[in-house]
Order: structure tokens, then C-alpha cells, then sequence
């Protein structure tokens, strides 16, 4: 029943514009660095493929670097890590919601759930970028510290507005009743509040990719990504140390800013469309 529920809400998303070019474009996104052999005979590292800061020709349609790389390949390979990261941070974020934002709700009038609400509340104080940035020089470039301080930002607003739904769900009928049968509060927790919030939880994880998209991104274009690491954000930074923004070489720069731009618009359209298919459940 569960797979059949979830199974209907995936093609109710799909099945619209939003969702259907959403996800066409994140998938092109992701199967371009595959797919890039067949499109560009250059590899993305590779140094004097070209005269340097060519633009746009036919041998290399979206012109080349200081060091005569191709452009073109740069910006095919270089959306798959910013869409793993994202990805990887909203599914972190989602366990973190769950193990820590239902419980703080449930347990509201009582210390431990006042505790986890304290912490979450520290959390939310807390300035994002000034945090990104000194975690990312403390931690140092990888991509799993990428994704570990993305999630340490990104749980504390969603935990809140999860929590707040679940004060509101403990005093209802089900939860009462649950409780009369002498039902456990793990079980109550993840078998009766767990599924009433679930789509919650989906929803803010989509806004929880977008922002990791672009903060992965920022942490890459101001140096503290991982240098070897093919993606857009490392493009503009390098753009950046060359001069290419300040003598207006656009083709070096307008490429990646274009792709960050797509795909965090993709999974926006998924999320304006998962919106309005559970506003269409829950009416």
C-alpha cells in the first residue's frame, strides 16, 4: 500500500510540465559527463588543447581557458558533482530531520525534547556562510566534508518546521488511541507521526538540494573546494584567478553560471510541483 501511495505521488509529479522538465534536465546534467566522449574528443583536464583564451569556435564551440583547455568539456563534466552533493546533503538532512525534528516535537513539554529544540534553535542562529567557510579551511577540501558541512547547516529549519507539525499531530485522535493500546513512543514516533509527516520532510529535502547546489557552488568559486574536482564552481574560481571576468572573456564565465542557474531551477520545478500535488492530497 505504501509502495502504491509513493509510486502515484512520483508520477503525479512527473506528470506535468514542471516535473517532467525538472527532471529531464537534471538527468541531462547528470548523464552529460558520460556522454561527453561522444560530444568533445577533449578531456576536461587536459592543458593546451587549444590557443588560450579563444572564444567560441568550431573546433572548440564554447571557446577555451588560460591554458587552452576546452571549455565545452569543462561545462559537460562539471554539473554530475554539484548534483551529488546536493543530493547527498538532502538525503542526510531528511535522516537528520527525522531522528532529531520528530522527536523535539513529540517530546515538547519535556526536557529531552526541549533540549533537541535548543539545539536546533542554537543551530538556526548560527550565519550559514561564515560557517561554511571556516568549516570548509578547518575540515579541508573533499567531497564528503562538502556534503558534511552542507548538512550541518541545512537540518536545523527543516527539523523546526517538522517538529512544529508534530506538536500539532501528538494531540490528535490516532495518537491518543495508539497510545491507549498501549503502544510504545518509538513506535508511535515512526509508525503513526512518521508517515503523517513524511511528505513534510520531502518537500523541504528539495529545498535543501537547491540550496546545497548553490552553496557547494559559492564554497568551490571562493577557493575552498576540492581543486582537482571538475565542476562549476571550480570554473568561475579559475575564471576568476585568471582575469577572465575582469577582461571579459563571457565564455569562460556565462557556461557554468548557466548551468548552477538550470539545475537549481530544475529541482525548483520539482518542488513547485510536489507542492502542488500534495496541496491537491491534502485538499
Amino acid at each position: 500500500m505504501q509502495l502504491t501511495k509513493y509510486s502515484q505521488l512520483i508520477i503525479n509529479v512527473l506528470n506535468s510540465v514542471k516535473g517532467a522538465v525538472g527532471l529531464g534536465i537534471i538527468v541531462c546534467f547528470s548523464l552529460f559527463p558520460f556522454l561527453r566522449p561522444l560530444i568533445t574528443k577533449y578531456p576536461p583536464e587536459a592543458v593546451g588543447v587549444g590557443a588560450p583564451n579563444q572564444p567560441p569556435s568550431s573546433l572548440h564551440p564554447f571557446g577555451t581557458t588560460s591554458l587552452g583547455q576546452d571549455v565545452l568539456s569543462q561545462f559537460l563534466t562539471g554539473g554530475l558533482i554539484p548534483i551529488e552533493v546536493g543530493i547527498l546533503t538532502g538525503i542526510l538532512t531528511s535522516i537528520l530531520v527525522i531522528v532529531i525534528g520528530i522527536p523535539a516535537g513529540y517530546y515538547a513539554a519535556k526536557y529531552s525534547g526541549k533540549f533537541l529544540t535548543l539545539i536546533t534553535d542554537i543551530f538556526l542562529l548560527i550565519p550559514a556562510l561564515p560557517l561554511i567557510i571556516l568549516l570548509g579551511v578547518y575540515l579541508g577540501p573533499s567531497l564528503l566534508n562538502q556534503v558534511l558541512v552542507l548538512t550541518l547547516i541545512s537540518w536545523p529549519f527543516p527539523a523546526r518546521v517538522v517538529a512544529s507539525q508534530v506538536m500539532s499531530l501528538k494531540e490528535r485522535g490516532f495518537i491518543l488511541s495508539a497510545k491507549v493500546i498501549g503502544a510504545s513512543d518509538t513506535g508511535i514516533m515512526f509508525n503513526e507521526i512518521l508517515p503523517n509527516v513524511i511528505n513534510l520532510i520531502i518537500s523541504n529535502s528539495i529545498l535543501v538540494i537547491i540550496f546545497a547546489i548553490l552553496f557547494q557552488a559559492a564554497l568551490s568559486f571562493l577557493g575552498l573546494g576540492v581543486p582537482t574536482q571538475p565542476n562549476w564552481g571550480n570554473m568561475l574560481y579559475y575564471a576568476l584567478q585568471s582575469g577572465a571576468i575582469a577582461s571579459g572573456e563571457w565564455w569562460w564565465v556565462l557556461p557554468p553560471g548557466i548551468g548552477i542557474f538550470m539545475v537549481a531551477f530544475a529541482f525548483s520545478l520539482l518542488f513547485l510541483r510536489l507542492e502542488e500535488v500534495l496541496g491537491l492530497e491534502v485538499s
